[in-house]
């Protein structure tokens, strides 16, 4: 059954830990209730895919709690990197993964970027293939539009389980435009062609990436100094709620629906537990319409 937990952990930054503690990470989530982990054969070139095996194959009791969803698509090649979708591709890549995390088999593959030259038929026959050959059990794609999904899904006649896109108080576009419809304003201009209410209504898990980051990497939201009135109303409703100012952050993004899930890479342990913490408190949405008003977003 495909896993739809509300907060995955994010492994993006294993290689910045030992292997003992991400095994003390590993065990502290399944032990929390966070069975879902989320890698790609991109990040650290193998490496944090290979420190995930290296795991498996000491603790080989882990495998079956852990729903492991790992991605394809971005290539390097000769200090260049590029995006390639092919069939070819698409099957190396997976056998590459799952040899170097020890595993028979990957949970949840997401396609991590669009490929200008995808073709829905290699993709629908890829997918085929490692179904079959019980290397895959779901599919699911990261930074695509609704139209993209639809192209895949002409083909390919199982859902498309998961779309990973960033999303949070510092990366709002995904959602702002909602509120700009017909708006004469650039947030009213559509950059995402209605993907977040796509997502809803097709009941596709929204996986919020880099939740509490600012863009595309450009800092901390949790920044006082660079987002004064953001915090401001994070603080006040950290009092209000009792509880963590990332746990606040954490429910502002959960409150958008039982679809959307948040992708957490930290390896620090006591923001893991903030998280899980926001995961278990409501915002009332008066709270909510606020802090996305701190941001400095308009509501017409």
């Amino acid at each position: 059954m495909f896993n739809k937990s509300k907060i995955i952990q994010g492994l993006m930054r294993a290689t910045s830990i030992s292997d003992e503690q991400l095994y003390e990470l590993i065990k502290f989530d399944i032990d929390n209730g966070i069975t879902y982990f989320d890698l790609a054969d991109i990040y650290s070139n193998g490496e944090v895919e290979t420190k995930l095996g290296r795991i498996l194959s000491k603790y080989p009791s882990l495998r079956e709690k852990m729903f492991i969803q790992t991605k394809c698509s971005i290539a390097r090649e000769n200090n260049e990197s590029y995006y390639d979708l092919s069939y070819e591709h698409i099957i190396e890549s997976v056998e590459r993964s799952l040899k170097r995390m020890n595993i028979d088999y990957i949970d949840c593959l997401l396609l991590h970027r669009p490929d200008i030259f995808m073709d829905n038929k290699e993709i629908s026959k890829a997918f085929h293939y490692l179904k079959d050959n019980n290397r895959v059990r779901y599919f699911g794609v990261s930074n695509f539009s609704k139209e993209m999904i639809e192209y895949l899904q002409d083909e390919f006649e199982d859902d498309i389980k998961v779309n990973q896109i960033q999303l949070g108080l510092g990366q709002l576009r995904l959602i702002e435009e909602t509120f700009n419809f017909n708006m004469n304003n650039l947030e009213g201009k559509s950059h995402t062609v209605d993907t977040y209410f796509y997502l809803k209504r097709k009941n596709i898990n929204l996986q919020a990436w880099s939740p509490f980051l600012v863009g595309f990497f450009e800092g901390n939201i949790f920044d006082e100094q660079k987002y004064p009135e953001i915090n401001k109303t994070i603080n006040e409703l950290a009092n209000k709620y009792h509880c963590s100012k990332c746990a606040i952050v954490t429910n502002f993004i959960l409150c958008l629906g039982d679809n959307v899930s948040i992708v957490n890479g930290s390896m620090d342990i006591k923001h893991i537990q903030e998280c899980i913490e926001g995961s278990q408190i409501k915002l009332e949405k008066i709270d909510w319409y606020k802090l996305y008003k701190s941001t400095g977003k308009m509501l017409p």
